[in-house]
Parts: C-alpha cells; structure tokens; sequence
C-alpha cells in the first residue's frame, strides 16, 4: 500500500513539474524547408498527431482568421514569418518557406533573411532553433541550386537535420523500374521479391551518396554547421512506423542542439517525462 502510495506521489509531482514548465509557455521554433511535395505537411501532421486542417497560423501576434495554410501561398497570405501552430502540440512553432524550385531566387533570399534575423535573437522563445529540410527520394535525384545554398545559412548558428523522405515511394520505384526492364522469362514471386531487395540497395547507396555530397556542401560552408540525416518511409498514416520516424526525427534534431536549455525546452514540448530530463532542468 505504502508503494503505490509513493508512486502516486511520484506521478502528481511530476505533472505539477510538468504543468510549471507549461506556464512558462516554452516554444521550439523550427523552419520546415523543401520544394514542392516534399513530404513537409506530412511530417507536421504525424509531428503534430493531427491534421493540417488543425494548424493555426499566428502572425504579429495574433491568430489569422480562417483555415488558410494550405494553398495560402496560392493565395498570395504566405509569409515565412507565419507561425503555424497546433493545438495538438502547443510547444511547437514552426514556419514554412516555399520556393525551393529552379528560379525561386526571390522567396530563397527571403528565407535565408529569416534564418539570419532568427540567429540574432537573444530571446529564446522567439529563436529559431532548428531548420529541418525535406528532400524526397522519389522524385529528381540532382540537388536544387536552391537546395545546396542552405547549407551556407547556418554558419554553426543553427542546427540542420536534412530529412530524406519518401523513402518507399523510391524503393517502389525503382522496383517497378528493374522488373519492367528484365527480360520475359523474369517473373515470379522470388524474382519480385529479388527486385524489391535490390531496389532497398539501390536507394540506400543513393542515400549514402547524397549525404557525402551534403557534407562537402558543408564543408565548403566551413563545415561548422550541426548537420544530422534521417530517412522516412511509411508516413502516410499515423501507424507505428511513422511515430517511431518522428521520435527518430525529434531525437535527430536534439543531438544538434548545443547546451541543456534547448533539450530541455526540445523535450518538454514534445512531451517527454520530466524526471527522465531533471538533470538538464538542474543545468538550466
């Protein structure tokens, strides 16, 4: 009796801990980049446990009327400095930059104003503390212009998880490519299921090759920024495998920051136990 006792105890001083954290309204601020279909409302939308029709986009302060963050750039509304927010996880900020196709010069030089204002903020709730760039594997394999310019925007200042999505829209692909171009006599479950193995090689080396390159792009940056690298496959629908991605994701993005203020802060709006991160609070 005494032991649940105790461990009520535990649980009700950790809520109230939980519940000190909440009121001093943490934020973590993160710019989601890529081109179009990408993957970036996919991964907000398993991140957030909801729907984009959920989000809220806050500008100046205030709520922007209105469910306008699809298509809002369509509409001429989209503006990098827009938060979008979800009631799902109200910790998180995030912001969207577009134009990350051939002759987006204009949104890029925008963007990157963005990143720079933000890494000048000595306010943490208003920092920008992570960038997470999409770059889907199903799609053209060569790096946008656009792309590549990135990676001299954080100069150490900011974290970047580079985020190869789309990973079994690629394996798919390149599976239906080997078996449409064997021979006749090639069919059956075993040459299908040889396929798919050499279609995962296929995309894996080509993930590998896409890093290294990546990393010289860094390089040639100064190599000082944080850079981390994940791959996501199955992130359609809220299954096992997308949530075990985006705690994959969430863990890619601490390893980045530097110092225990921002893991904490990181941990706490994605919901993490308390007590697991007490040290860091004790750093803080």
């Amino acid at each position: 009796m005494a032991s649940n006792d105790t461990s009520s105890n535990a649980h009700t001083a950790d809520s109230d801990g939980l519940e000190f954290w909440r009121i001093k309204r943490l934020r973590f601020r993160v710019l989601i980049l890529g081109r179009a279909n990408a993957g970036k409302t996919t991964i907000l939308e398993r991140i957030a446990g909801a729907s984009i029709c959920e989000a809220e986009v806050w500008r100046d302060g205030k709520r922007l009327p209105g469910q306008i963050v699809k298509g809002q750039s369509d509409r001429g509304l989209h503006n990098v400095k827009d938060e979008i927010r979800f009631p799902s996880r109200p910790g998180f900020v995030f912001h969207d930059s577009r134009g990350f196709e051939a002759g987006s010069s204009k949104e890029l030089a925008v963007a990157q104003q963005f990143v720079e204002d933000s890494a000048a903020v000595t306010s943490l709730r208003e920092q920008l503390h992570a960038i997470w760039m999409c770059l889907p594997l199903d799609e053209a394999r060569e790096l946008f212009d656009t792309e590549k310019q990135v990676f001299s925007w954080a100069r150490g200042h900011i974290p970047l998880v580079v985020i190869f999505t789309k990973r079994d829209g690629a394996v798919d692909k390149v599976t239906s490519q080997i078996i449409s171009s064997a021979s006749e006599s090639a069919s059956g479950r075993a040459f299908r299921k040889k396929a798919r193995e050499n279609a995962e090689i296929a995309v894996a080396t080509h993930i590998k090759e896409r890093e290294e390159e990546l990393r010289q792009l860094d390089q040639v940056a100064q190599g000082k920024s944080a850079m981390t690298f994940l791959a996501t496959s199955d992130m359609a629908e809220p299954t096992d495998a997308s949530k075990s991605a985006c705690a994959n994701l969430i863990k890619a993005t601490e390893e980045g920051l530097a110092g225990p203020k921002l893991k904490t802060v990181l941990s706490l709006v994605w919901g993490r136990n308390l007590l697991e991160n007490g040290f860091r609070c004790f750093l803080w």
